[in-house]
């Protein structure tokens, strides 16, 4: 923890923001603002790449004078030498405390670990990373899990120089009502020893995208091979961790946890709303001037595209038996205000956007905490009154089940509103209530490097992260495996730090390598369950759906359709999925170790690009991707 300063003494901490998009705009930069009039902070320069400058600038003159700007060129993946260096010396020059990185997901890592390089502490923007075509490529889903490894293994080594923290902007762990939440659950647990038993959580946010903005849109894309799940999802994926988390102890603790997922593309939904339904909802006129695409175009085009909904199913076990069930519902699909055809400038909260948002947490038979959060309004910066209420912008309400005669109390319900939870918890929110929350993480930043709050009570680190970024990932795995026709059950295992408490202590994941295809059922695979019925008829276009390519699925020769019964032997499996995968599961397999090695003893390991079948990449042609700007949230 930072040495305790008077406030006579005090320089506003100094900020750099890396990305100046619609997320920063709504969020950091008015909070950051607010901060510098407390005289705590002050935002001192901002980086985009160059395509945005003039518009920034634009953007800076009018809203932020006196702001510096620095402009990168555009690169993917590792940060290039030159881009690096000109960094370096601009926070040595600026001297900056803290980074906040808000670019476009496919940055973080490369922002991330620059950060760290230079000793900085740093904020960024779920989801931790997300990789191109998650959705058709395995190497890219195992991916996900790499990079928070890389991410983690490069902090933790800073650690051992000097203290910094290193914040995920998962800002409902600084929401009034889910940290209400928790401490239910952690008083359950107390009292009764139950941990939590079941997880129900619902995420809509009604982003209706036309099929011709799916392939073309760059914001919140698509068309880079993911969606909803790396959007929005990640907050999901880390409450459920959280709620879960709540109410463990040294004795009831997940040793290891098992995710399925089954997605809605593109494609699936277009089968529910095709191009006559649009013509008759907008007129005939109106969407068709709109619609650059044919039918056949779209199908094409949409195969290497990101998911718009997501049914996961997430098991969490202690010695082979699940003791916590968690189904998480992930939708961009569902009730929206939007009724126009031409999107706005505003593509983050103008596009018709409305948040209905669920939670049901059961601790066995003696508590349910129901979270429920349903807008109806979509301009949230207009609709009037803003009141606590169902159906308007500050709706959040948390109600409390309990078995009060067994546990001494006196009522079985309890419900907490907005202004309940203000009262509780000292809270000053005006306006939007869910957007204000989003302050917080800046608050707890200043309040570190200023010495008021030490490193054990921060409430996102990074190093707190790995159970969300490993089930993001397996979440991914399990689709790609899925429509590859096989098993589609992902193993994580888990490991614990030795201070292991309802919230203390943190989880560290490893997801399992898994035998693709045993060959007899009775090998150590079939402890949780026996693999999938091979089917016995073709599937069509599965070696294209694996590759996020537009070829008609031919295996081979392209004139006979590779089957699942065609594909039993460990070469055809190896090549369907990657190579690396198959044959170290096999190794372990044939060499009969047990499937229940201890977490600790488990190193991670992930299928890389160049371990995918090369004969498999080339029969099947990936559309090519053009590069995406690296600064938009």
């Amino acid at each position: 923890m930072s040495e305790m300063i008077t406030t006579e003494q005090r320089e506003p901490i100094r900020f750099l923001l890396v990305g100046v998009g619609p997320h920063a705009k709504r969020i950091y930069i008015p909070h950051l603002k607010a901060l510098e009039a407390e005289g705590r902070a002050k935002l001192v320069c901002a980086i985009d790449v160059e395509p945005n400058s003039a518009a920034i600038t634009e953007y800076r003159d009018r809203v932020f004078p006196g702001l510096e700007l620095f402009f990168v060129p555009m690169f993917k993946g590792e940060m290039p030498g030159a881009v690096a260096s000109q960094l370096n010396k601009l926070t040595v020059q600026l001297r900056i405390s803290c980074v906040v990185i808000s670019t476009e997901p496919l940055a973080h890592k490369a922002y991330g670990l620059w950060a760290i390089s230079q000793g900085l502490n740093a904020i960024m923007d779920k989801p931790i990373t997300t990789r191109e075509g998650v959705t058709t490529n395995i190497a890219q889903a195992y991916g996900i899990a790499k990079d928070y490894d890389d991410l983690r293994s490069a902090y933790l080594e800073l650690q051992r120089r000097r203290e910094t923290f290193f914040l995920i902007t998962s800002h409902r762990r600084y929401h009034p009502g889910m940290y209400c939440t928790f401490e239910m659950l952690k008083e359950i647990t107390d009292k009764s020893g139950c941990p939590v038993t079941n997880i129900i959580s619902t995420h809509c946010d009604g982003m209706w995208r036309l099929p011709t903005e799916i392939v073309d849109q760059r914001y919140h894309a698509f068309n880079t091979g993911y969606g909803k799940v790396s959007h929005s999802g990640y907050h999901f994926l880390d409450m459920v961790y959280r709620f879960v988390k709540a109410g463990w102890t040294a004795e009831k603790k997940p040793d290891r946890i098992e995710v399925v997922s089954s997605f809605v593309m593109p494609n699936g939904f277009k089968k529910c709303f095709g191009y006559d339904d649009y013509m008759r909802v907008f007129g005939a006129e109106n969407y068709s001037n709109s619609c650059k695409y044919t039918d056949e175009e779209l199908e094409q085009l949409m195969v290497a595209c990101g998911e718009i909904d997501a049914a996961l199913q997430i098991s969490f076990i202690k010695d082979n038996q699940p003791i916590t069930l968690a189904q998480v519902n992930l939708q961009h699909n569902g009730f929206t205000r939007r009724s126009w055809v031409k999107p706005g400038p505003d593509l983050y909260k103008g596009i018709g956007r409305v948040k209905h948002e669920f939670h049901e947490i059961k601790s066995g038979p003696f508590q349910t905490v129901v979270i429920d959060s349903r807008q109806a309004n979509d301009k949230h910066d207009r609709s009037k009154p803003s009141t606590a209420k169902i159906g308007t912008d500050n709706h959040f309400e948390v109600h409390v089940f309990r078995n009060c005669d067994l546990l001494g109390e006196k009522e079985p319900l309890t419900t907490y509103s907005v202004a309940d939870l203000d009262r509780r918890y000292d809270a000053q929110l005006p306006g939007i209530y869910s957007e204000n929350v989003k302050r917080g993480i800046l608050w707890e930043a200043v309040d570190f490097i200023e010495g008021k709050k030490r490193m054990e009570e921060l409430s996102s680190n990074l190093d707190d992260h790995s159970v969300p970024a490993h089930l993001m990932s397996a979440v991914y795995v399990s689709h790609v495996r899925r429509i590859a026709g096989v098993n589609p059950i992902v193993t994580i295992d888990l490991s614990y730090s030795p201070k292991i408490g309802p919230n203390e202590g943190t989880a560290s994941a490893s997801i399992r390598p898994i035998l693709e295809f045993p060959p007899d059922p009775s090998t150590a695979f079939s402890e949780r369950m026996p693999p999938s019925p091979v089917p016995t008829e073709p599937r069509d276009k599965v070696p294209s759906e694996i590759g996020g390519g537009t070829g008609n699925g031919n295996h081979k020769n392209g004139n006979e359709m590779h089957t699942t019964s065609e594909a039993s032997t460990e070469e055809d499996y190896a090549d369907t999925i990657g190579a690396k995968s198959f044959y170290l599961d096999k190794k372990e397999n044939d060499a009969g170790l047990a499937t229940t090695t201890a977490a600790s003893d488990i190193k991670p390991s992930y299928p890389s690009e160049g371990n995918i079948n090369q004969d498999a990449e080339e029969r099947y042609e990936l559309p090519p991707v053009s590069p995406a700007p690296m600064m938009l949230p």
